[in-house]
């Protein structure tokens, strides 16, 4: 998938609904479960009356400080109060907030980890469902370091030439051209040890939704040419 995001609990709650069609395509910001929030919602008012009467005081102290009939001291505990009571209520309102997780990326979601009636957990921070998007998508291949390190040479050498249009295209399992080409996005900048190989990725338009994370492609992937070679079918070569 060209990106992923688990989407996880944020606060604690049991799950009344879940709000999407499993396997639909959604838009970043669509609502996903909703969580029980009476609590939060608990929380919100009573933090928005203890903000209104923490400012109440600190404004009764506005005046008084003026006539020195309370301290300096006073009065600045009187505002860090308010700023107090004021962080209080941002915190509530981003719990209550959170009651409602929504989708962080658009894409493709997937079936519900979690079912009406399930306690979730922000601690623990219950996995509640996956979103991928698959449009573009990811192919990522290898090459073998000693192949790669033979065509710069040759290239140097002048045997063969750079390729003109570097394009990426993929064989399908069952023999046929993917109809989109692909654009390379990454070519990995050390060799794995176990494989002697370097990872490049390539990024496809995907529309159709016709390839899915996790199916095996083979990759055509043109790098340098060599002008007046005879050309056989692979299936005529052999190796002894």
């Amino acid at each position: 998938a060209y990106r992923t995001a688990q989407v996880r609990a944020r606060v604690e709650g049991v799950i009344e609904k879940r709000l999407f069609a499993e396997g639909s395509d959604i838009a970043a910001g669509a609502p996903l479960f909703r969580i029980d929030a009476r609590s939060y919602q608990a929380q919100v008012a009573a933090a928005e009356a203890d903000l209104a009467a923490t400012r109440a005081v600190f404004e009764r102290y506005r005046p008084l400080l003026e006539t020195r009939a309370v301290s300096q001291q006073e009065f600045d505990a009187a505002q860090a109060k308010v700023k107090q009571a004021e962080a209080t209520l941002v915190k509530a309102r981003l719990d209550l907030e959170y009651a409602v997780p929504p989708a962080p990326i658009s894409g493709r979601v997937g079936r519900a980890l979690v079912t009406e009636g399930a306690l979730v957990a922000k601690g623990e921070a219950t996995h509640l469902v996956t979103i991928e998007q698959i449009d573009p998508i990811r192919v990522e291949f290898t090459q073998s370091y000693s192949d790669l390190l033979r065509l710069q040479q040759a290239v140097k050498a002048g045997k063969q030439k750079r390729a003109e249009a570097v394009q990426v295209r993929l064989v399908l399992e069952d023999g046929s051209l993917y109809p989109e080409a692909g654009r390379l996005q990454f070519t990995d900048l050390a060799v794995d040890p176990s494989s002697g190989a370097v990872v490049l990725r390539a990024d496809f338009p995907n529309p159709r939704r016709e390839l899915l994370p996790g199916t095996f492609v083979r990759v055509r992937f043109p790098q340098a040419q060599l002008d007046n070679a005879l050309r056989v079918p692979q299936r005529a070569v052999l190796n002894s």
